[in-house]
């Protein structure tokens, strides 16, 4: 986190951390623990945010979105575990105005 905010000129509103996407909804979980998965990334997740957080960076909570995947098999790329573009574009809608917010 700190090389993060030295590479932004140490201006920390310039640093945005996004949480790590749930895989174990996608085909290439399939035949493992997905809840276990679901559950470790959850916990990732939550030190993700409290470490952002406590540095007073932006977090940005994608999962949800990687979630749907279960349901919209759009957002998961052809190779079954990677997000598609789409998924993708859905992230950067949640990342974009936090981006322009800083830049005004």
């Amino acid at each position: 986190m700190n090389r993060a905010i030295s590479y932004a000129a140490n201006k920390k509103n310039h640093v945005f951390v996004l949480s790590i996407p749930d895989y174990s909804v996608t085909p290439f979980a399939s035949g493992l623990d997905t809840v276990k998965i679901g559950k470790e990334i959850d916990a990732f997740n939550a030190v993700n945010k409290s470490i952002s957080l406590n540095a007073g960076v932006h977090y940005v909570d994608i999962t949800p979105v990687s979630r749907e995947a279960k349901y919209k098999l759009s957002l998961i790329a052809g190779d079954g575990l990677h997000p598609s573009a789409y998924q993708y574009q859905k992230w950067s809608k949640l990342l974009a105005p936090l981006i322009q917010q800083e830049l005004q």
